[in-house]
């Protein structure tokens, strides 16, 4: 029985893991098949590695919905050394995202609908913030409050970082997914309208859209300052595949890079903003410069089921995350900027992203 579980979940999550969908019906569907088992709360672990950079980093472990068993990877930039399982034992439902600011880590925790505070060094709980609906990414506006996205809640909601209260909604129906703060406004990709929200950061609302089509998942800044937003998803047509190119100051789409097959699900770039990296089963780099999807693999997914992708500003080493079956502790790989491989450890479940500080 624990074998058709696991299969069921694999399954499932390979069909829709590639837009971070919340992993609702997965949970729904773990609980048919069995139940929680009370296992001991698994106590850090470490392990070493080649892994030096200038910069250090966390793993995001979603963990399995409704089991409670999300968590962080710790890697340390100065020694290469990565530590697991933190956090395993605080209860977290599905970690969607970590920001880190001002000294505090905001760790995104979706289907609790909480955020979770830490401190960067020790990794204890300085504060948590209940009352979101399913928030997904939080992006710090100036020193005194943060946005945060929202899978139902069809607004975002404003963060108070002083009181850590919730004190405004901003109307956006929809899926609203990741956001970027950029020559002072902020961009919020929306999975199910067709359109970019731009929000004046001052008066807190809405002032304009752009339309770009359905399934705006990651949007990111380039060298000349334009938005590159990522767009497709697993129920969307083909044609719907694509990366945006947005002129920031008038707000004019310049160019589009459409996607014979699948979509490009994570989007990152490297520290001069002028080569991007995306994953499509494998992970694919192309020149901003570009007008066309790669042809040939960055890195090979075959045997693998990558799942996330980040670029370490520091150094431009490329990190790859591996969900492996679902089940199972993941895997992460990290890469030159060339495409030689430097290192690969274990994380936790369910690895999905990074956050490098």
């Amino acid at each position: 029985m624990i074998w058709t579980r696991g299969k069921f979940i694999r399954n499932l999550k390979k069909f829709c893991r590639q837009i971070e969908l919340p992993l609702i019906l997965i949970g729904s569907s773990a609980f048919l098949f069995s139940c929680k088992s009370d296992k001991p709360i698994p106590q850090p672990t470490i392990q070493t590695s080649s892994i030096i950079g200038k910069l250090n980093a966390l793993v995001i472990n979603e963990g399995t919905f409704q089991f409670n068993n999300a968590s962080l990877s710790f890697i340390d930039g100065a020694n290469g050394t990565i530590q697991n399982d933190i956090g395993s034992g605080s209860g977290w439902d599905v970690a969607q995202s970590v920001t880190l600011f001002n000294g505090r880590l905001y760790v995104v925790v979706n289907n609790s609908g909480k955020v979770e505070i830490l401190d960067p060094q020790d990794f204890h709980s300085i504060a948590s913030v209940p009352n979101f609906t399913s928030p997904r990414y939080l992006l710090p506006i100036g020193n005194t409050k943060a946005y945060v996205t929202d899978l139902y809640a069809d607004a975002i909601s404003v963060l108070d970082l002083n009181s850590l209260a919730i004190t405004k909604k901003i109307p956006c129906p929809g899926w609203t997914e990741r956001l970027v703060y950029h020559l002072g406004k902020v961009y919020v990709c929306n999975y199910r309208k067709t359109y970019l929200y731009v929000i004046d950061p001052l008066s807190d609302t809405k002032i304009d859209s752009i339309d770009i089509g359905l399934g705006a998942h990651h949007v990111l800044v380039d060298k000349y300052d334009r938005l590159i937003v990522s767009c497709g998803g697993y129920d969307l047509k083909q044609t719907e595949n694509q990366l945006v190119f947005i002129n920031a100051l008038t707000h004019q789409v310049e160019k589009k890079i459409s996607f014979t097959q699948d979509y490009p699900s994570s989007l990152a770039i490297n520290s001069t903003k002028d080569s991007l990296y995306y994953l499509k089963t494998h992970v694919f780099k192309i020149s901003i410069e570009g007008d066309q999807e790669a042809s040939t693999p960055f890195v090979s997914g075959v045997g693998k089921s990558f799942y996330g992708l980040d670029v370490d500003p520091g150094s431009n080493l490329v990190f790859i995350t591996d969900a492996v079956d679902y089940v199972q502790r993941g895997k992460a790989y990290i890469y030159t900027a060339s495409g030689n491989p430097v290192a690969q450890f274990s994380t936790g479940i369910v690895p999905n992203g990074f956050c490098f500080y």
